[in-house]
């Protein structure tokens, strides 16, 4: 997945650096940018949630070791 971030990074600022105006370069950095971020975040979530689930059963672990030490 990091391969292709970078290759669409490589391709965003490609696009920037010949834009035909300053505010187009900035506008495509803008909309480009957010839009790389979102499908970033939205391959990324399966990750996520199972760093999530992770979590809250090693919490459920050490409740019940707590208790079980009572």
């Amino acid at each position: 997945m990091y391969i292709v971030l970078l290759a669409l990074l490589y391709v965003l600022m490609m696009m920037v650096i010949t834009s035909e105006s300053i505010l187009k370069g900035i506008m495509i950095l803008l909309f480009g940018g957010m839009i790389i971020a979102l499908v970033v975040y939205l391959l990324d979530t399966p990750r996520r949630s199972m760093n999530r689930r992770m979590a809250e059963a090693a919490d459920e672990r050490d409740q019940h070791d707590t208790r079980a030490d009572e």
